[in-house]
């Protein structure tokens, strides 16, 4: 017999479908039935761990919460030297968002956060959070001597994420055709010669 998974592995289950359906086939797509045969499952088993639409929207908005900001402040916090580390959040961002095509057409959709002022509150708190996280490394790296003393910390941290973003943005227009970790080393390579 197959033991029954947890609660929690089902919603981690439902989620990871929910971001396939965003990945492939946009916001608008994302239907309980879709979730449910993107994720194996029935839509009763879906209901049996999310009230709606609503609830999972905002499951999906704490997973990039804990996968990408949360990640980015671990590793802020971290021992290592403040270019080491906006290099490690950067390629985890690039990481994560080849491994969840749905993450960023997620985030930057209307259908997403026009409908729900909540979710929009959430991920621009969120949001707002990460680029403080960077703008603080960037400022160790200046206050260090490893970048630029004459860079902007908050404006060098957007530039960083309108990097991520737009190359996002490329690769999934583009059905993914293209290497985005390559592309990604490339950036990182000239970003570096644009700030050190």
């Amino acid at each position: 017999m197959i033991p029954k998974k947890s609660t929690r592995i089902r919603k981690e289950e439902i989620v990871r479908a929910a971001f396939d359906v965003v990945g492939k086939k946009g916001v608008r797509a994302l239907t309980i039935a879709a979730i449910a045969e993107s994720a194996g499952m029935s839509e009763a088993n879906i209901y049996r761990h999310f009230g709606g639409k609503d609830e999972i929207f905002s499951a999906l908005a704490e997973f990039i919460g804990t996968s990408v900001m949360g990640k980015a402040a671990a590793i802020a916090g971290g021992s290592k030297k403040p270019l080491e580390k906006l290099e490690t959040i950067f390629f985890s961002h690039m990481s994560i968002v080849a491994d969840y095509p749905g993450i960023p057409r997620f985030v930057f959709s209307e259908d997403a956060h026009l409908g729900d002022p909540n979710l929009a509150r959430t991920l621009a708190l969120r949001i707002g959070n990460y680029v403080e996280t960077l703008s603080g490394v960037i400022a160790a790296g200046i206050d260090e001597g490893e970048l630029k003393p004459d860079l902007s910390p908050r404006e060098t941290a957007l530039t960083l994420l309108g990097m991520i973003q737009f190359t996002a943005l490329r690769w999934t227009i583009n059905g993914a055709s293209f290497d985005i970790r390559g592309e990604a080393r490339k950036l990182w390579s000239n970003f570096l010669r644009l700030v050190r």
